[in-house]
């Protein structure tokens, strides 16, 4: 039987695309993420699964079936950040295809997709460099759908596990995009305090596994912060480990007034 082995809550800034140019305030975050790199090798997982805040679909959950996810990326977003950008790594069709059947039996409207010519966003790429540098780990991206409220997300996360454990698969849960998320000028700027206190006690409660404290704080806390995507990755992550896992934050920086943090989790 299948299972999540981890899960990881990761920062996708345009700024740390390219490492060698990153500026200093990206710094600890880029320590963070290279410390999840480390976590992701010592689990060994067979794949990855990753909610990506950049990837926003409209009526339906997508997932990536593909065999091979190749393509070249420039960032319609920060093209003078990523462009021309080349990758090359696996997917896994089977567990794609897992979840998918899951989150339809669980009355999730979810679409399975290995459209020719489908390029990924840097919500997605950008963490890969870091988590799975030699781009050699089977890696399911899935979307955020605009149209899901919290709960239907969260039963979504449920039914990926479920899926997962109709494979033999060792599975990384990823959610890939900042806490806070009230974007202002000024890339290296921190967000407000109030934002900062609540991102740190979310983090609080998902490290020590409090799923009871966390099913409540959470609504509130998305909507209080505005978090990017309205949380909508996190809920799939909750819903995927039931709010049960414990683990340990990275780093937490800035980028242009967001939150943005970097915590690995494993069961408990």
């Amino acid at each position: 039987m299948g299972k999540i082995v981890g899960a990881l809550i990761v920062t996708h800034t345009p700024r740390i695309a390219d490492e060698s140019n990153a500026p200093t305030f990206t710094r600890e975050m880029i320590r963070g993420m290279h410390e999840l790199g480390k976590e992701i090798e010592r689990l060994q997982p067979d794949a990855l699964i990753q909610a990506s805040t950049h990837w926003v679909t409209t009526f339906h959950h997508y997932v990536l079936g593909h065999k091979r996810h190749r393509g070249v990326l420039t960032s319609s977003e920060a093209p003078d950040m990523i462009s021309g950008v080349p990758y090359d790594f696996p997917g896994d069709p089977e567990l794609a295809a897992a979840i998918v059947e899951k989150g339809k039996e669980r009355g999730v409207p979810v679409i399975l997709s290995a459209a020719d010519h489908f390029v990924i966003e840097y919500g997605t790429l950008n963490p890969l460099r870091y988590l799975t540098p030699r781009f050699d780990i089977p890696v399911v991206p899935i979307s955020s759908c605009l149209l899901a409220d919290i709960q239907e997300c969260i039963r979504w996360g449920e039914a990926i596990t479920e899926g997962i454990q109709q494979t033999s698969k060792r599975v990384v849960m990823i959610a890939s995009g900042a806490l806070s998320h009230v974007l202002v000028r000024g890339p290296e700027k921190w967000p407000r305090a109030e934002h900062q206190r609540l991102d740190h006690r979310f983090v609080e409660l998902l490290t020590e596994g409090r799923a009871g404290e966390i099913k409540t704080f959470f609504p509130g806390f998305v909507k209080d912060v505005d978090a990017e995507m309205g949380g909508r990755h996190l809920a799939i992550l909750i819903g995927a480990t039931g709010g049960a896992f414990r683990g340990k934050l990275h780093a937490y920086g800035p980028s242009s007034g967001t939150g943005n943090a970097v915590v690995s989790l494993v069961p408990a």
